[in-house]
């Protein structure tokens, strides 16, 4: 059976993702996976992606992408893309890949996702993106009566944070709370919630969103948020404690050459989802 996909977004994250079901790479195959459709934000003069032979449709129009048969929605747009579609695609009786967690830090809109998802015989699916360990620490928490406390570092190179602020739940930007090309030494610029940093830098801390969402919750996740102009890799530091037991963990990780906001490793959790939906063998559920 052929996993028929539609793919919102073409940017840092979309485009690979994209590619490799288009040139079936990264361990997918055109016998259980095709692209049956990208939706863009904005019109583009081609109208079909990879070449001659190929179905795929390429489209600004969410009423044409809609109309085109596909069984799961792939979400690589930003979390104005989870609330103007999640939805809806739910209801429909497909599935959504959300790789916005951090549009989730609105309750209502998770709870709305849920309902749809049940309504439509679907599944709400979100990526694991540049977090580490979900699998053992979501797992962790089922233990009964499990008392969790989780913590998180996440830092990133200067340019990653400029300009990354928005009112929670828009498109409307922020000032930098510092000036970021200033700095010479590392600094801590936000300390709080999880639920606050992925509302308040969308395109930067969603993978804060996830960890919380797996572990103690939105509210109860506290982290810091760290600008460095010296050591340029993206780097999380994260201490979960559990019943179950406790890990730490530290990743160093790569800018998309496309996006300094996103890790490298976010297109390539999403195709390693994909790949376990189609593949004979699944790895890592």
């Amino acid at each position: 059976m052929v996993l028929h996909v539609g793919l919102i977004g073409y940017g840092a994250i979309g485009k690979l993702v994209a590619e490799a079901i288009l040139n079936q790479t990264h361990g997918l195959n055109q016998t259980r996976i095709s692209l049956a459709a990208v939706l863009v934000n904005r019109e583009r003069p081609q109208k079909i992606l990879g070449g001659s032979n190929s179905t795929t449709i390429l489209t600004n129009d969410p009423n044409i992408f809609f109309q085109v048969p596909f069984d799961i929605v792939v979400e690589c747009a930003g979390q104005s893309a989870v609330r103007a579609y999640a939805v809806a695609t739910l209801e429909s009786g497909r599935n959504f890949l959300c790789t916005s967690i951090g549009a989730l830090t609105d309750d209502n809109l998770m709870k709305a996702c849920k309902a749809a998802a049940v309504q439509g015989n679907s599944q709400f699916q979100l990526a694991s993106g540049a977090m580490p360990g979900i699998d053992w620490m979501s797992s962790s928490t089922l233990e009964p009566s499990s008392s969790v406390s989780v913590t998180a570092v996440q830092t990133k190179p200067p340019n990653s944070w400029i300009g990354a602020r928005y009112e929670p739940g828009t498109t409307i930007s922020l000032p930098d709370v510092i000036d970021f090309n200033a700095l010479s030494e590392p600094a801590i610029f936000f300390e709080g919630s999880a639920r606050e940093a992925a509302a308040f830098y969308p395109k930067n801390s969603n993978v804060l969103a996830m960890l919380a969402l797996s572990t103690a919750g939105l509210d109860a996740t506290q982290v810091q948020l760290v600008a460095d102009p010296i050591n340029t890799t993206m780097r999380q530091e994260i201490q979960y404690e559990g019943s179950a037991g406790k890990i730490a963990l530290k990743v160093c990780g790569k800018q998309s050459p496309l996006n300094p906001k996103t890790s490298q490793v976010v297109p390539l959790s999403v195709i390693k989802a994909l790949r376990n939906m189609t593949s004979p063998v699944s790895l890592g559920l």
